[in-house]
Parts: structure tokens; sequence; C-alpha cells
């Protein structure tokens, strides 16, 4: 069984079908008078339809969540290749594995590609990174394969942890640190560097949290439109300068 969220479209569609991506859809379909995404947990679809204006259909056949795989392509993101375990390998760049299941992070979305970019940049050999909002563990992974020295990936999304478990596998990096179920005692420490990358109502909402309960050096913020978002984000986490910054149509990181 999954769950619909059906969303009026007019010329806002674009800016829709991505709000429900990065709320965690596992399937986005634009038709002609509507938008619609797939969700695995009754909850978060109910909090999106309230979110963006909506409303909530339930299907009972779970084959369309998957239905993607057979669109699925090779994404570049800096020096990464981001692909299905079922694509061709690019043996001249860092090869990301990826399959997703039922959590966000394919690495079809910019903001994800963004944030591959930053970190490519960003992580030094040995660093301790913390991945909030893992999903996929795409970004954990990344981090891990760029010579990260520990990673902890959290996330609310009981998906999720199969999913980074199984990638970290398919990567070589299966001793990634941990990833234990977001909550006030996992987020906790000293960090090199951390990445979130959410949308900006979760950065309003869980980057206070990270900054008073945890020490990081460094912090890669995705997720957010280019403007306003930006800076709500940064100071969100409350942070003060801006050390690298990148663009990709309407997305930031």
């Amino acid at each position: 069984m999954h769950h619909l969220v059906v969303l009026p479209a007019g010329e806002d569609r674009e800016l829709l079908a991505d709000a429900l991506w990065m709320a965690g859809a596992v399937g986005v379909e634009d038709l002609s008078a509507a938008v619609r995404g797939a969700f695995t947990d009754s909850g978060i679809a109910k909090t999106v339809a309230t979110q963006l204006g909506g409303t909530v259909e339930v299907v009972a056949d779970p084959d369309g969540l998957d239905a993607w795989r057979a669109h699925a392509t090779v994404h570049q993101a800096g020096p990464f290749t981001v692909r299905p375990p079922w694509l061709d390998s690019h043996p001249e760049a860092v090869d990301l594995v990826i399959d997703p299941r039922h959590a966000f992070g394919s690495g079809s979305h910019p903001s994800t590609r963004l944030a591959l970019e930053i970190l490519a940049s960003a992580v030094t050999t040995g660093d301790h990174v913390l991945d909030v909002g893992t999903g996929s563990g795409i970004l954990a992974i990344g981090a891990a394969r760029l010579g990260a020295g520990y990673v902890v990936a959290v996330d609310t999304d009981p998906n999720a942890e199969t999913a980074v478990r199984a990638n970290a596998e398919a990567n070589g990096v299966g001793a990634l640190g941990a990833c234990p179920r977001a909550d006030g005692v996992t987020l906790r420490g000293t960090h090199d560097l951390g990445v979130c990358n959410m949308t900006i109502d979760l950065h309003e909402e869980i980057g206070p949290t990270v900054a008073e309960r945890t020490t990081i050096g460094r912090m890669v913020v995705a997720g957010i439109l280019v403007g306003d978002q930006e800076k709500r984000a940064v100071a969100a986490h409350a942070r003060t300068e801006i050390l690298d910054r990148r663009a990709d149509g309407d997305w930031a990181a």
C-alpha cells in the first residue's frame, strides 16, 4: 500500500514536483491538471498534503513505487557518477552505486548533485562527518568515498537505515560509522563537517537543534531555493560565513 499526494498544478508545477521529491516521495508524476507524489508513510503523506494544499489517495497496489526504475539514468555530480546498480559503471569517475529503494536520494535531484559537488571540495582525509536527513545515504557514502574517516548518517525515515546499509556495502564502505534513527540522543558529538540536504522548513526546524547539540566545523546546506532561502538556511544552522556556493537552476547549496 502507498499514499498519493495529489496537488492541483498551474504554472508552479515544477516547484510542486521538486517539493514532493524533497519531502521524500518515491515517485512523482506530472499530470495535465495535477502533480502526484507517492509516499510509503501515511503520516508523511498527510503532512505534505496539508503543507502544500493537496489531498491524499491510498493505493493498494505497491508496484508503482518502483516504476521509476525503468527510467533511471546515470547522473554526473562533480567527480562522481551516480548510478543504480543495474546500469554500467564509469571507471574514469568516482563511481557511486545508489539504489534508494523507498528512501530519498537517487542523485536525480539538483540539490543532491550540488551537495556532492561541494562535498568533493570540502571533505579531507580522516574527517568526521554527520549527514542529517541521509535518505538513501548518498551523501554519507560520497563523503566516505572521498576519504572521510568516520561518518554518522541519521534520518527519521524507517526506510533509510536499510537503504544506507545496502548502499554502503555496494560501494565498499560497509564500515560506514553508524546509521541510527535521528533523535535527540544521536544528534550529539563533534564533527569536522556536517551536511543537511532538506527543504527550508526542515532546515529551520532541525538546524537549531543540530547547532545546539553538536559541534560542527563546517556545514553543507542544500535543498534550498536560490534567494531568500539561502540566508534563512545559513542562519538556521547558526552560520555567519559562506565558504562555497553552488547553484543549478532554482536550487542552491
